[in-house]
């Protein structure tokens, strides 16, 4: 994928941290039950190596992005008409040469195009100040050129409650039909793994140093490698449950080095810092709610 391919590159430069700084955590209210909706709902209540299959529509809100027939890039429902990519998947195209698939799983399977939903890209909002080079910024919105509608198979998940929160410590989950391995074909089916986040002075004493890591990217995954995101998962989310265990997606798949290798962690865009960014993409598009808080769980 094109990510792995300008890796090399992108790993020799310096990110210059100060030229996009974080955007204000002070935002209003951004859910709205007039969507009539609820967000973050995985079908198991509650690019991957060494990952699990996932259960059929387990993360209802990830897509495929295609381009030329092929797949390109992960992506993730926030709105009926709205996803979640990485900026370098859908940077130097049009929109019209892309399409998504949503309520994939087995791209394999014979009847896959019966169960599939396909829509046309109608806009990309690709943010102003991502850096091709550094991947600072790594962020874009897509509107489909048609809503969809909710059912067991296709979602939203959840942005961040707040842009603040610091998630180092935490285990996440990414999935994707990424790589099996660094040499490997691209998963059939929808793999998940669940990788921890580190803290950020973790993140600069790791193999990519301090000057690669803007304000606007984490790492997660195993000191040890093993488990990661691979090629293919680009632009996919990484997500975790927050208390009322509804899905928010904290970061977007952005690059790395290799697949899964010792002491180089996956790198993604912090979604906290772009929360007001994303509200300004979606054009007055309502979010679906979180799940009110059971009292029972108090």
């Amino acid at each position: 994928m094109k990510l792995r391919l300008i890796c090399a590159v992108v790993l020799c430069l310096v990110v210059d941290t100060s030229s996009a700084p974080p955007e204000s955590v002070n935002r209003k209210e951004r859910a709205s039950d007039d969507c009539n909706c609820v967000c973050g709902v995985s079908n198991r209540q509650m690019r991957v190596v060494g990952g699990n299959i996932t259960k059929v529509h387990e993360f209802p809100w990830i897509a495929g992005l295609g381009k030329g027939g092929e797949f390109h890039c992960g992506a993730t429902l926030i709105t009926r008409r709205h996803l979640l990519t990485a900026a370098h998947c859908v940077n130097g195209f049009a929109a019209r040469e892309f399409t998504v698939v949503l309520a994939d799983h087995d791209r394999d399977s014979d009847d896959r195009l019966s169960n599939i939903i396909v829509r046309g890209v109608n806009d990309i909002k690709e943010h102003e100040a991502f850096d091709p080079f550094s991947f600072n910024n790594d962020i874009a919105v897509l509107e489909l050129d048609e809503p969809v509608d909710f059912g067991v198979d296709v979602q939203t998940a959840c942005l961040p409650r707040a842009g603040n929160v610091d998630y180092s410590g935490q285990t996440a989950v990414v999935a994707g039909w990424g790589r099996l391995g660094e040499k490997e074909k691209p998963s059939r089916v929808l793999r998940k793994v669940a990788v921890p986040v580190w803290s950020k002075q973790d993140c600069y004493n790791s193999g990519y140093g301090e000057k690669k890591i803007s304000e606007n990217m984490f790492c997660a995954g195993y000191p040890d490698g093993k488990k990661d995101a691979c090629q293919g998962d680009s632009g996919g989310p990484l997500h975790m449950a927050n208390p009322n265990g509804d899905m928010e997606v904290i970061g977007v798949v952005s690059w790395g080095r290799g697949c899964a290798r010792p002491n180089l962690p996956g790198v993604y865009t912090k979604i906290g810092n772009y929360l007001d960014w994303v509200q300004d993409a979606l054009k007055g598009e309502c979010l679906c709610s979180p799940r009110r808080p059971n009292p029972r769980r108090a």
